[in-house]
């Protein structure tokens, strides 16, 4: 059988085998193999090397897909210097992007006026987690209650909640910023619970002060139970400097 030949069947056994990093290297790598002499043993290391880099990457892709982002943000396009406040927070924020956070189950806690980078520093570290290849959500919260909300009216609430309870991290942007009636707000205080017992990460944005926010939910005790819940384990970054836009 010709070499061409050999190539042909590898190929079509790899795409069986479900090896797609190998089979689009495969002639490249056996190409450098015959330039340099390359003994078998280090051709086997390059092709798996570039499975795994394959695998990785989808899986990267994947998560990035699954968390549903309205917009993707990164580390380095935020200005840390345009302001004292962000100087401030710049080395807590970054170290967070170790991850480790969520391995331990510590909330990031973005609270401040609007304009000043808090969900821009949320997206940028869900971001951070999914290259990761963390299971990760990025949600409004208005958007997430009327998930909730019609998925209970339609018999799926068990279903809807388990896709916010179980990522590894879920971000809410803009929480307890709008009135909530008590169907959202008892829909709010089983995705929190959930997570907190089960010491999942999630992180919030939010205008208003923890002290503000009996003015949104109408049970005062429900307010003060998910601000516990959130505050417990957390990391804050107050973001009270000037607005960037």
């Amino acid at each position: 059988m010709k070499d061409d030949d050999q190539i042909e069947l590898l190929l079509e056994k790899m795409r069986w085998l479900r090896l797609p990093g190998m089979a689009r290297e495969l002639r490249t790598i056996l190409e450098i193999a015959a330039k340099k002499n390359l003994s078998p043993l280090d051709v086997a290391h390059r092709l798996c090397d570039e499975e795994k880099a394959s695998r990785i990457k989808g899986a990267v892709d994947r998560r990035i897909k699954d968390a549903r982002f309205p917009e993707l943000n990164t580390i380095d396009a935020f200005n840390f210097d345009f302001c004292p406040t962000r100087k401030k927070l710049r080395a807590a924020y970054v170290a967070l992007h170790d991850l480790s956070f969520i391995e331990r189950g510590v909330n990031p806690l973005f609270i401040g006026t609007p304009g000043t980078g808090k969900t821009f520093l949320a997206r940028a570290l869900a971001y951070k987690a999914c290259q990761q290849t963390k299971r990760v959500l990025v949600v409004s919260a208005p958007r997430m209650l009327n998930d909730l909300c019609g998925a209970e009216v339609h018999g799926d609430l068990e279903k809807a909640l388990r896709r916010y309870a179980r990522v590894d991290l879920l971000v809410i942007d803009d929480f307890a910023v709008l009135a909530m009636d008590p169907t959202q707000a008892k829909l709010a205080f089983q995705v929190i619970s959930e997570r907190y017992d089960h010491r999942r990460s999630t992180a919030i944005t939010t205008n208003r002060p923890f002290k503000d926010w009996s003015k949104v939910f109408p049970d005062a005790l429900n307010a003060q139970v998910i601000a516990e819940r959130l505050t417990e384990r957390s990391e804050r970054f107050v973001m009270d400097g000037k607005g960037y836009r």
